[in-house]
């Protein structure tokens, strides 16, 4: 893993080029098998009960994965052009970590490189734009998983990416890291995690064992009474003395890792965007804002052409110019919506900045 700027990480790849596809696996709740955390169960390539465990390169390698590798292969993303020309994931840091490894073809030989885990759809919220929480639990055995990844797949990864639900709060994420810090303990760790749970002394013994990478707290609100709402049944001032503790505990690692803020803007928060870029970059955290889509009628995307633009024109004014780049993910799929006059002035206002 190497620990080089983004821009250097990604000098060979064309600007629309995503390294996930090349990378990554990722198991789902309900044992449906994907290649990316940010399409989720919503375009899987397999499903872990179709075979055995040992046998996952045949789905990692089915026409559906292939066909989506070559479209990067050949600068033409189709299943991807929504997210690498405006959620623009493919340029998230943790994203492009392997970049020195990954295996750039269609069809994939090696082994894999990453494990994104979300093994159980068990939380400890109920958040409204979420269903992950009604998802499964339990699906993943000793017989169909456990005992072929100790042998076909824990050994050889580089990096392991936690989600959940919350991971947390899930046996089989301190199961995995007991698991994997004896067979790789260079393996790199990324999760993202509610922060509604607090740090015991037990988990930091079990952290202290992994090399952890980023960890990602969801926070879309400061604001108590909306935070409340958009992720019942948390408290803000939990959450904020929970991730003061991980804070405290990050500055007491021999190596410590990257916290980030994961904030999901919809209708009900969007003016606290200023607010939250300013609290990142208070505490030195890293930003990845997210704008909401489903359900359309919670989105900023459903608001008309005049309310969109008064939202544009609300973050032109209250972020600072050189803090504009953090919210491209926001900002751009509204301007795209709009005609084209109007997108043209926005876009010459980004430039200017």
């Amino acid at each position: 893993m190497s620990d080089r700027p983004l821009k250097e990480l990604r000098k060979n790849l064309s600007p629309h080029f995503c390294l996930v596809p090349f990378t990554t696996i990722i198991l789902e709740p309900d044992g449906k098998v994907g290649i990316c955390r940010n399409k989720g169960d919503n375009f899987p390539i397999g499903h872990i009960k179709d075979r055995p465990f040992g046998d996952l390169w045949d789905i990692r390698n089915s026409p559906k994965a292939q066909k989506w590798r070559q479209e990067f292969l050949d600068n033409t993303p189709v299943i991807c052009h929504h997210e690498v020309n405006y959620r623009k994931c493919h340029l998230e840091y943790g994203f492009n970590t392997l970049a020195d490894h990954a295996e750039l073809s269609a069809k994939q030989e090696g082994k894999i490189l990453r494990l994104t885990a979300n093994l159980n759809g068990q939380c400890n919220l109920r958040c409204p734009f979420c269903t992950v929480w009604q998802s499964p639990n339990g699906n993943y055995t000793e017989e169909n998983f456990w005992g072929p990844a100790r042998v076909s797949l824990f050994p050889y990864l580089k990096e392991i990416d936690m989600l959940g639900g919350e991971p947390f709060i899930q046996a089989d994420t301190f199961k995995l890291i007991k698991e994997v810090s004896r067979l790789n303990p260079e393996c790199q760790w990324f999760f993202t995690t509610n922060m509604a749970w607090s740090l015991s002394s037990k988990v930091e013994e079990l952290l202290n064992l992994i090399n952890i990478k980023i960890l990602t707290v969801s926070i879309d609100s400061l604001v108590p009474e909306t935070y409340g709402i958009l992720r019942p049944p948390a408290k803000l001032s939990v959450i904020l003395k929970n991730l003061e503790k991980v804070v405290n505990y990050n500055e007491k690692r021999k190596k410590p890792f990257k916290i980030a803020i994961n904030s999901l803007f919809q209708k009900l928060n969007w003016q606290e965007l200023p607010e939250i870029v300013r609290f990142t970059i208070k505490n030195n955290f890293a930003l990845n804002p997210i704008l909401l889509r489903i359900p359309e009628s919670s989105s900023l995307l459903d608001y008309p052409e005049s309310e969109k633009k008064k939202i544009l024109d609300f973050y032109f004014e209250k972020i600072d110019s050189k803090d504009l780049k953090l919210i491209t993910p926001i900002i751009i799929p509204l301007i795209e919506e709009l005609t084209p006059i109007d997108k043209a002035y926005y876009y010459q206002m980004l430039r200017n900045y």
